[in-house]
């Protein structure tokens, strides 16, 4: 025996050692994970291609803006201040989010609703006058 089963036989007796020993995968599971990885991953490849190719604009600045945000924070920081705080927030947001969800989910309605009027505003200032003067030149042409 090795000096960590010993300690493992020392501290929580002969019933852990025997679980421990029956532990085994059967090439069914195996291939199941296997096929689920491969879909996964291929599924992957293939956004990625179509992101490279130009295929879908919207999916590639998306893609853009988070890498951007990542450089960004990433610069700020370094990689283990980063990885926990990642873990800090993926941790507590949803425990919090539970506990106050009816305030959060009002205050998120109120905030889209401003920015539908704003968007409004916005649209009919500088985006109207834009298009006008688009089909304006045009006619001109």
């Amino acid at each position: 025996m090795s000096s960590s089963s010993l300690l493992a036989f020392y501290f929580f007796g002969p019933n852990l050692l025997q679980f421990l020993t029956e532990l085994y995968l059967s090439e069914e599971t195996v291939n199941e994970m296997g096929a689920f990885i491969r879909a996964q991953v291929n599924d992957i490849l293939s956004a990625s291609k179509d992101i490279a190719l130009g295929k879908d604009a919207r999916l590639f600045f998306k893609v853009a803006g988070y890498l951007l945000l990542i450089s960004l924070v990433g610069g700020l920081t370094d990689f283990l201040t980063l990885g926990y705080t990642s873990l800090v927030v993926v941790l507590t947001v949803p425990a919090l989010y539970e506990r106050y969800e009816d305030y959060i989910d009002s205050y998120t309605i109120l905030g889209y609703r401003k920015m539908q009027q704003l968007y409004v505003k916005f649209d009919s200032k500088f985006v109207n006058r834009f298009r006008k003067w688009i089909l304006e030149k045009q006619k001109l042409s």
